[in-house]
């Protein structure tokens, strides 16, 4: 049986990927068992996380409240590349997803909204800080003309994991309740941090970081033009997107009053269309660029508050939890790749943690302007409406980030790869 799972697999692989060297494919598969690992991690415990607070008696306020920690570990990413300067990323990264998983194993003690809040802010400053390290580790062991492809496998095995557990963690929170699953879930969390740790990573395949300081990482905005028009655009989207979020739940428990079961079920088909977007997208970075991929997917972004306000029952979320499928494989994916595609080699990192830390501070505030613009008398059919129109405004912005990218020329040394206009072509 486990030989034919085994063949199925290289299958599924071969035609996502085509050839690949096969130091490159050790590592592919090594990432996609500890994906596979967090994808149960997160279908069993993240996905469910803003709905147990609700049914804790959290507000509308300390729901906005955790959407918003879901970003302390990208406001301090700066930080984090110079803590890493010294410290292979490799270790500083599990180093961080080790210790915010562990946290998980406390929630058996936890009973009220107040101390799982306190608990969740210290996981997601732990589990986002070492995205510049990650960045670095994605760049060393995938050449830029297998980037996309080999991100887009990642992602699948991680979904595929989510289809498979989100409707029965559905059940089980139903019936066992969170303070049975979420501890589980952490033990299956730093089993994927470990399983991370296999990864062979050649030593010249990590360009040496240049010794700048904070204010020299902040400088870099201002000497690339394309970059900080990206990240505007990015942030403007965010905050569109993000003002609503803390009153997705509110929509789903209150105006809809959906079970765990009906969420788990909503849950699997955002999950299928999250797999279908990764098949998708990872193949488009690599023949559009990610810049060109992020702005797709804030245009599809628009869908998703347009469908909350519509909503009268679970069914009509339906076209919600598509769309949030699509675009959480392609943003993940885009911006990845985007930090990667307009910066030099030796400043990925960097790059990563100027992209991380403006992403942070729009999803710190984004939740809290949806939820003052409640307190002023708004309902939540007109927040959704103005965050269409901010994810509008970034769609345009980024669209002069991508006319701005034609003629220009990014080379990735390891490969030598040129972007060029919305394409990405290997030299080497």
């Amino acid at each position: 049986m486990w030989a034919r799972v085994r063949t199925i697999g290289r299958r599924l692989e071969l035609s996502l990927t085509g050839s690949l060297p096969e130091g490159v494919r050790r590592n592919l598969r090594i990432e996609t068992s500890a994906a596979v690992a967090y994808g149960i991690f997160y279908a069993v415990a993240i996905l469910f996380m803003p709905v147990v607070l609700r049914r804790l008696g959290a507000s509308v306020g300390l729901l906005a409240l955790y959407t918003a920690q879901t970003y302390l570990g990208s406001v301090l990413a700066t930080f984090g590349v110079l803590l890493m300067r010294r410290r292979h990323p490799m270790t500083f990264s599990t180093f961080c997803w080790l210790a915010g998983r562990s946290l998980l194993l406390a929630t058996f003690l936890i009973t009220a909204a107040g101390p799982l809040l306190v608990l969740t802010a210290l996981f997601w400053l732990l589990e986002a800080f070492p995205a510049p390290a990650y960045a670095r580790i994605v760049q060393a062991i995938y050449p830029a003309r297998y980037r996309g492809r080999a991100l887009a496998v990642v992602r699948t095995g991680q979904v595929l994991a989510l289809v498979l557990c989100t409707p029965l963690a559905g059940l089980g929170l139903d019936y066992l309740g969170y303070r049975v699953l979420f501890p589980a879930a952490g033990v299956i969390g730093i089993l994927s941090a470990l399983l991370f740790t296999r990864l062979r990573i050649d030593p010249a395949a990590l360009t040496p970081l240049r010794p700048r300081s904070l204010g020299g990482v902040w400088a870099l905005l201002g000497q690339n033009r394309r970059f900080a028009i990206y990240l505007s655009g990015f942030a403007v989207y965010g905050l569109g997107f993000l003002m609503g979020a803390p009153l997705f739940p509110i929509v789903q428990v209150d105006r809809l009053q959906l079970s765990y079961t009906a969420l788990g079920y909503l849950g699997l088909i955002q999950s299928l269309s999250w797999l279908l977007g990764n098949m998708l997208w990872g193949r488009l970075v690599d023949r559009r660029g990610g810049l060109w991929v992020v702005r797709a997917n804030v245009g599809l972004a628009m869908l998703v508050p347009l469908t909350y306000i519509l909503a009268f029952d679970a069914w009509t979320l339906l076209p919600a939890f598509i769309v949030q499928g699509l675009i959480s494989a392609g943003i993940d994916l885009g911006i990845l790749n985007a930090g990667i595609e307009l910066s030099s080699p030796e400043s990925v990192a960097e790059y990563s943690a100027l992209q991380a830390t403006i992403i942070g501070l729009r999803g710190m505030a984004g939740p809290f302007v949806g939820v003052a613009l409640v307190e002023l008398g708004l309902s939540n059919q007109a927040v959704f409406a103005i965050g269409c129109g901010f994810i509008l405004a970034a769609w345009l912005i980024l669209g002069r980030a991508v006319i701005g990218s034609r003629g220009s020329r990014i080379e990735d040394r390891g490969s030598r790869v040129e972007y060029r206009g919305s394409r990405v072509e290997d030299r080497r």
